[in-house]
């Protein structure tokens, strides 16, 4: 029986390798896909905020400059 256990053993290894492979890389294409998904949602709010920053900056009151004479 220990020959065949021998035979079988690094075949085992292997299928169960190959299945946390195939796991894995569907981890980083789900993560990829998030990764991307926040990467497109932040590039929206950082522009979003620039452009309430820059429309608030407009808006104000122009400052005055007071001078000693």
């Amino acid at each position: 029986m220990a020959p065949l256990r021998d035979f079988l053993s690094p075949r085992t290894r292997l299928l169960r390798q190959a299945r946390q492979i195939n796991k894995l890389e569907q981890e980083v294409k789900k993560l990829k896909a998030q990764n991307e998904s926040m990467r497109e949602g932040m590039r929206r709010c950082v522009t979003c905020e620039y452009r309430l920053d820059f429309k608030d900056r407009q808006n104000a009151a122009p400052i005055e400059i007071l001078s000693d004479n």
